[in-house]
């Protein structure tokens, strides 16, 4: 997997990803060696300046603004008719990935099939992360650090067209096109998440409603934002090719947050 981009370190490896039945996510396990110092490319996030940079492979890593976090929480993805959040878009649920043993992620998402390798990643001294999967969702969970500059984050996602080749296949870029992306997830923490799209220099994301349930949220491909704190942004536009998607906790300029978060599918229509 290509890894460093920007001079961000990551751990792109899903060899070391612990294999857990209906996605149980526990914070003392998953892929040691996540934390990485933001030394990459910055870019005002939330209202505050300075953000985290870009990790290639297997997710997008820009993020900031104030959040703090509850309580750590166990959770149980992977299952069908979860829960429902009227705030986040209701209970009809976006198309869930298949996921293989080694971590590789096949998702017929209506307009497109996205296929590559779950990788997760932070910044920030002091940030963590635990990343584990089952069959049909991956979960994340742990701490980012308090950033005064907001340097610190912390994702999980996966590439959109890689090769299923040994450890690691080569990755491309695939055409999105459609109008609307329908995301579930769960955040059950309550932790601010952003759902993000990357082409390997860009990134489009979109502030997801905070749901300590599972929830799908459909987003017209208009409300996704290279600046999506507070939209002054390009739009993400169809027919655009991008190379990863992620979720992402944004960390806080003056203390840390617990997150536990869980991708549970995505439909382009």
């Amino acid at each position: 997997m290509i890894c460093a981009v920007l001079g961000l370190g990551c751990n792109s490896s899903h060899a070391g990803l612990k294999i857990v039945s209906d996605a149980a996510v526990v914070a003392s396990d998953g892929v040691a060696g996540q934390v990485a110092t933001s030394t990459g490319n910055t870019s005002g996030m939330a209202g505050v300046t300075g953000t985290g940079g870009v990790i290639g492979a297997g997710g997008v890593a820009a993020a900031g603004g104030p959040t703090d976090g509850g309580t750590a929480s166990t959770n149980t993805g992977g299952t069908a008719n979860l829960g429902d959040s009227g705030e986040a878009g209701g209970t009809a649920m976006a198309a869930a990935p298949a996921i293989s043993d080694s971590g590789y992620v096949t998702l017929s998402a209506g307009t497109v099939v996205l296929v590559g390798f779950i990788s997760s990643a932070t910044a920030g001294s002091g940030s963590s992360i635990a990343l584990t999967y089952g069959t049909s969702d991956f979960c994340a969970s742990g701490t980012v650090a308090a950033n005064s500059t907001y340097k610190s984050w912390a994702n999980a996602g996966f590439s959109v067209n890689q090769d299923q080749s040994g450890a690691s296949g080569a990755s491309k870029s695939l055409v999105l096109s459609g109008s609307t992306i329908s995301i579930s997830y769960v955040s059950r923490t309550g932790s601010q998440l952003e759902f993000q799209l990357y082409d390997g220099s860009n990134y489009w994301c979109y502030m997801l409603p905070p749901s300590a349930t599972a929830s799908t949220k459909t987003i017209p491909f208009s409300s996704l934002n290279t600046a999506c704190w507070d939209g002054s942004g390009s739009p993400f536009t169809s027919g655009t090719p991008i190379t990863n998607v992620s979720l992402v906790v944004p960390g806080s300029g003056a203390t840390s947050t617990l997150f536990d978060f869980c991708f549970l599918g995505l439909t382009v229509n």
